[in-house]
């Protein structure tokens, strides 16, 4: 049994020598490279353990992950600073111009493609004879309907999508994932309570939305009031490491804040970002402290980025080959690719959703730059043991390689060819 340390600096270690690997040899966008090493190396692990079962390469794999808590390392601690760091580098004047788009689709969007991924997930499972209850459907529809802020952010850094159509779904990820959150939470709750084997039970939607309100709109509230606290500092401070040093501290205390009085931390550091990467606070910084501090959170965003899309990588060794498990697989990606269309296309009727009239292009694009991430697996991976576990995992990792793997390295040849976005020049990065 590893020590905390010890463990740190053997994550730390094989994501250095995965992110070489991609490097030297595959050469992918970080975040799609770290996750296609981390299924090479269970490959490896798993073609070693049938050709040498008595070397127990396998199952030495599967207890060193056991280790590894997922859910308290992604939720509970790298969220914080990837949505920070995500929200502090967004367009904020674009987001502004698109925002009541993006929180549309954050909310609205969000809980339509819950229930239609709920309701897709249902009827496979039951196809292939499982009793999958309605709440545990639910379930699955919460946890994989957001989109990943830090997936969809990697893509749009290395693609050159029209200025609002970025703003729309970077503001849309980045709030839709603390909407889903609480959704996730909330309904996992319930789905608890009713018992497993209750899938005739009625969700109980005004407990729900009420609970998700207070949540979200208090997780929100913090975000702001501590922001704000921590620009006004600024104001009065003129050293560059000690700023560099309050944006982490707000960073950290807002999303503390928030866990530890049952709020949303996501949403609040959301806001904390955004205000802190705001004009106003800019004005408080001094000069040095505005050239370091976003290479500083540039470097965490993509350290943690590699870390957390390698761990996804490597966790599909806990996945059981069974033939069902291959079709649940296979249909997550399909489910949820319709439901995130539905769920685009139902508010884009109505609503101009990047200012522009709605059109069959617009919603694809919208569709397919939904990219999902570690988020969902970290999610999934909270789940408390039982048999509806291994079949949303099953779903859930296979709507996340496909998204990483297939939508996000596609994208910018979508974006091209339906005149949403512009070829890439040579001297921009490709991080």
């Amino acid at each position: 049994m590893l020590n905390l340390f010890e463990l740190a600096a053997l994550i730390l270690g094989v994501t250095a020598a995965a992110s070489w690997i991609n490097a030297n040899t595959v050469k992918l966008p970080v975040a799609v490279g770290l996750m296609v090493v981390g299924l090479g190396f269970t490959g490896v692990a798993l073609g070693i353990d049938q050709i040498m079962p008595a070397w127990g390469v396998a199952s030495a794999f599967k207890d060193l992950q056991a280790q590894i808590n997922y859910p308290d390392l992604v939720l509970n601690f790298m969220l914080a600073y990837l949505l920070f760091a995500g929200a502090l580098n967004v367009n904020l004047g674009a987001l502004a111009k698109r925002g009541w788009a993006a929180g549309i689709l954050a909310v609205v969007g969000t809980a339509i493609s819950a229930v239609l991924a709920a309701a897709g997930f249902w009827g496979v499972c039951h196809l292939l004879g499982y009793d999958m209850p309605v709440t545990w459907a639910l379930v699955f529809g919460a946890l994989i309907s957001p989109t990943d802020p830090i997936a969809v952010l990697a893509m749009t850094r290395r693609t050159d999508l029209e200025p609002h159509l970025q703003a729309q779904l970077e503001g849309e990820a980045l709030f839709n994932d603390g909407v889903a959150v609480v959704l996730f939470k909330a309904l996992l709750a319930y789905a608890v309570g009713q018992g497993v084997g209750d899938g005739a039970a009625a969700v109980d939607l005004n407990a729900i939305a009420h609970h998700a309100l207070v949540e979200a709109l208090g997780g929100m509230a913090v975000g702001l009031g501590m922001a704000a606290i921590a620009v006004l500092i600024l104001y009065a401070v003129n050293d560059w490491i000690t700023e560099t040093l309050i944006s982490v501290a707000t960073a950290t205390l807002v999303y503390a804040v928030n866990l530890h009085f049952a709020l949303s931390g996501p949403l609040g550091v959301v806001v904390a970002g955004l205000l802190m990467g705001s004009a106003w606070a800019n004005r408080g910084l001094s000069a040095r402290a505005r050239e370091t501090i976003h290479p500083f959170w540039h470097v965490i965003d993509e350290g943690m980025n590699a870390v957390l899309f390698f761990l996804v990588g490597i966790k599909a060794i806990e996945l059981e080959m069974e033939p069902a498990m291959v079709v649940l697989l296979l249909a997550g990606p399909l489910i949820i690719l319709i439901a995130r269309w539905v769920s685009v296309a139902l508010p884009g009727s109505a609503l101009p959703l990047i200012g522009k009239k709605a059109s069959l292009k617009l919603y694809n694009v919208l569709t397919w730059a939904g990219v999902r991430g570690g988020l969902s697996i970290a999610m999934v991976l909270s789940l408390p043991d039982n048999p509806q576990k291994p079949l949303i995992f099953a779903a859930s990792l296979g709507v996340v390689v496909f998204s990483i793997v297939v939508q996000s390295m596609t994208m910018e040849r979508l974006a091209i060819g339906t005149g949403y976005g512009s070829p890439r020049s040579d001297n921009q990065p490709t991080h």
